[in-house]
């Protein structure tokens, strides 16, 4: 591999001073504004930790940012050109709007969701393939139609049916142990953002008592298993989880009275959860200490109750709430800290943009756009619904239990709890060497100029091709000389075509590809 001294994110903490020149090409010398009462409140916290305001990204980075964690892909390089040139004011939001209208969303949030509800056929869930598939297109169609968040939770909890015919009723199916205690555990944790276990007895005990009549049967198709609510014969007096209570008619379903509170503003952590899930999901960085627990101490209470009010006053629109999150001044923030001396602070308070790994599917997904070709993948299954196409995305995967030595060593989750931090997105040592030593890797590279129309570029117009290609921008004149240095130091023309091989495959382990920065 050539020694082409590629500058990687890694490198910007090497600058230390306060007030600083801003660092080319990642960042504007341009502060960050505030433009919303989220913004304002994070301004506020900075002051009051002594952090400088930070500089806005480069147009090269934010588009690429943004493409990957909206649409969970690389922005072509016509995209992030057509980016780059656009002056108009709102070209920010124009793009988040752009994206979250586009099936790329939707295939790559699906995922997000489709952890966090363990949507996985095999153990310890055993939804089966056939329930897995359901479940995921409904997953997918209440955020392709932007169904009200209350109404797509209301549905989950109170769904009775077959889990091949009614997919809803997989959220209860996809707890590994169906008892009251385990089922309550899992709605807390998924639409409260509660840790179940630091809950006293007694509230676990009251929460539980909502959920004791949820009944489950097989059927003699196979695999198919019917949810239902069992009615009781008395009257029960039911404690919600604020300390209110409610005597429940003999023969009403339970679910239907929790689904009553935590939708109708009575639960005081039901939007703050998902507003917590949002931005952990574009940020890889909670507010709170334990990110799947709110009752632990939080940075900044003030910006969670300002997003979780306006989710709330639209009528729990998940994506103005997504929307809302992505047009944040952390969103438009440079990596780079003004100082490194206090860049863990800033981090800690969003005052920097929050480095973080691309998922395993969307590394993936990557390395198949970049060179045009396919991935495998397998179950431990010999069951139906198990072959995926060559052609299909990895983001689309269904299955939790399909998957691939590259998807488990990137981190990609078991779904088996369905915890936000089950999902690793650190970038680590044996990552790193997997990318330098792996001979498919530098296989698939090799397909990058196969295309006649790359293959015949001319040298400097195929450094551009290469670095929009992965990047989202033009080479720096510092990395055009590094190459061609390297480019014209080979004599024999027949192996030049090596340089730009190695280029790649330089650019495609360096921390500036694999990171979200």
């Amino acid at each position: 591999m050539v020694g082409l001294g590629i500058l990687c994110v890694v490198g910007f903490f090497s600058v230390s001073c306060l007030g600083r020149d801003c660092v080319e090409p990642y960042e504007t010398a341009k502060k960050v504004e505030a433009h919303t009462k989220v913004d304002r409140a994070l301004f506020e916290a900075w002051q009051k930790q002594g952090l400088p305001v930070p500089y806005v990204a480069a147009d090269t980075v934010y588009v690429r940012r943004v493409y990957l964690s909206l649409a969970g892909r690389l922005p072509s390089d016509a995209e992030a050109k057509a980016f780059f040139a656009d002056q108009s004011a709102d070209k920010y939001e124009k793009l988040v709007d752009t994206l979250l209208a586009s099936e790329n969303y939707v295939d790559y949030w699906s995922l997000k969701w489709c952890d966090a509800l363990r949507v996985k056929s095999e153990f310890p869930i055993n939804l089966w393939p056939n329930a897995v598939y359901v479940y995921h297109y409904r997953v997918c169609s209440f955020l392709k139609n932007n169904e009200p968040y209350d109404q797509f939770v209301r549905a989950l909890l109170t769904a009775s049916g077959s889990n091949f015919r009614v997919a809803e009723v997989n959220f209860y199916r996809a707890i590994s142990e169906r008892e009251p205690l385990p089922t309550a555990a899992a709605v807390a944790q998924t639409f409260m953002g509660i840790d179940f276990e630091r809950l006293d007895p007694k509230a676990q005990t009251n929460m539980a008592a909502f959920f004791q009549n949820v009944t489950i049967a097989k059927t003699q198709e196979w695999k198919e298993e019917i949810v239902y609510w069992k009615p009781g014969d008395v009257a029960q007096k039911l404690i919600f989880p604020n300390g209110t209570s409610k005597t429940a008619k003999a023969g009403e379903d339970y679910r239907a009275l929790f689904a009553d509170y935590l939708t109708a503003g009575k639960c005081p952590y039901f939007a703050k959860a998902a507003v917590n899930r949002v931005w952990y999901w574009l940020f890889y960085q909670s507010f709170y200490e334990n990110p799947d627990d709110i009752h632990t101490p939080c940075l900044n209470e003030k910006v969670i109750d300002l997003l979780a009010e306006e989710f709330v006053a639209s009528g729990y629109n998940f994506k103005s709430l997504v929307r809302a999150v992505a047009n944040t001044a952390v969103m438009r923030a440079s990596a780079i800290a003004m100082d490194t001396a206090r860049s863990e602070l800033a981090l800690k308070h969003a005052a920097i943009y929050p480095l973080h790994r691309m998922d395993a599917e969307v590394v993936e997904d990557s390395i198949r756009d970049l060179t045009g070709t396919t991935f495998e993948y397998s179950s431990v299954i010999p069951e139906p619904f198990t072959f995926i196409p060559n052609q299909s995305r990895t983001v689309t995967l269904a299955d939790g239990s399909i998957s691939s030595q590259f998807l488990i060593l990137f981190g990609r989750p078991a779904r088996d709890s369905g915890l936000l931090q089950e999902r690793n997105n650190h970038l680590n040592e044996k990552q790193l060497l997997y990318f330098y030593n792996s001979g498919d890797i530098y296989r698939r590279i090799g397909s990058i100029f196969q295309a006649s129309d790359v293959r015949n570029l001319p040298p400097r117009e195929k450094l551009e091709y290469i670095y929009w290609k992965f990047f989202a921008r033009p080479p720096t004149d510092g990395e055009v000389k590094a190459f061609f240095a390297e480019y014209e130091s080979i004599r024999d023309k027949r192996l030049k075509w090596r340089a730009f091989l190695d280029l790649c495959w330089s650019l495609l382990s360096s921390k500036e590809f694999l990171l979200v920065s």
